[in-house]
């Protein structure tokens, strides 16, 4: 038995294109978003070989291990595969919760990785680790890969592209207020579908598909979220901090996900900096991320 601990990192995402296509009769929504990884911030999960069991700490939670997405991740993982070793992690969260920034689903993906490239486990093919992903919510599968990407569905079906943001200073603002998903979806199925979705804030990346080695042809995304229109008049903290950005130079600023994070870009670092400064004076959490 391996006592050494290993250490890991379980980075957010950020979603820079965000459109709610339609509701299921399932219930669940059918989406078309942009989701980039942001690796400014991360969980850090160390990981030690234990007799049997899976167990989990955390300082900052105080969650029964059977309730926490890396519990299940592990749990699944033993299901499909017969492998369940015994283990211990220390979890130190940096990522927020209820800020759309996906940090219990990465840190779930985190742990189907490490299990997965274990030497002593089986290991299965990628297309069904991604399937027993999906399983533990919509966004893991993202986490699986190493970059950005498109998706569909619900979350989960995924085409890996390239975002050009060469030149660019990100400034991620996290506002001290939870945005509960079930709400804002339900919030949005309340509203007219047929709401003018036009952006006067847009700032345009450039992306392209990157499943071949040919030069494609480049499309461009615009930063947008269709939560917007349903929680920014809900939650002026979270409209407040954009305007804000927007104000003090940021070329564009979009929420991520359901919220309560808001994703901003300046083309000029040291202002990034001094926002960056003028919202901790404030006590309100950023990280700064340059591409």
């Amino acid at each position: 038995m391996n006592n050494t601990a290993t250490i890991l990192t379980a980075p957010a995402k950020v979603n820079l294109y965000l459109k709610i296509v339609d509701k299921r009769a399932d219930g669940y929504h059918e989406l078309d978003t942009l989701f980039h990884p942001f690796p400014a911030l991360a969980d850090t999960l160390a990981i030690t070989e234990k007799d049997e069991g899976c167990s989990i700490h955390c300082a900052d939670f105080d969650l029964p291990a059977e309730d926490n997405l890396i519990y299940k991740a592990w749990d699944k993982y033993a299901e499909a595969t017969g492998f369940r070793p015994g283990l211990h992690i220390e979890l130190t969260k940096k990522t927020p919760t209820g800020a759309g920034l996906g940090g219990g689903s990465s840190d779930a993906a985190t742990m189907l990785r490490y299990l997965n490239t274990h030497p002593k486990s089986p290991g299965i093919a990628h297309d069904k680790l991604n399937a027993l992903a999906a399983k533990l919510g919509a966004d893991v599968p993202f986490f699986l890969l190493d970059g950005p990407a498109w998706a569909k569905g619900i979350g989960e079906e995924l085409t890996p592209c390239k975002v050009d943001l060469s030149g660019l200073t990100a400034l991620l603002v996290c506002p001290d207020v939870h945005v509960n998903t079930a709400w804002a979806y339900k919030a949005w199925s309340n509203v007219d579908s047929n709401h003018n979705h036009q952006n006067n804030n847009s700032f345009y990346l450039t992306t392209s598909p990157c499943d071949n080695n040919k030069a494609a042809s480049k499309t461009r995304a615009t930063l947008f979220n269709d939560f917007e229109r349903v929680v920014l008049p809900e939650f002026s903290v979270i409209r407040e901090t954009k305007e804000f950005l927007l104000k003090n130079g940021a070329c564009g600023a979009v929420m991520s996900g359901s919220g309560a994070s808001v994703i901003s870009f300046f083309k000029d670092a040291a202002l990034a900096k001094q926002t960056a400064s003028e919202l901790n004076a404030k006590n309100v959490d950023s990280v700064i991320h340059t591409f």
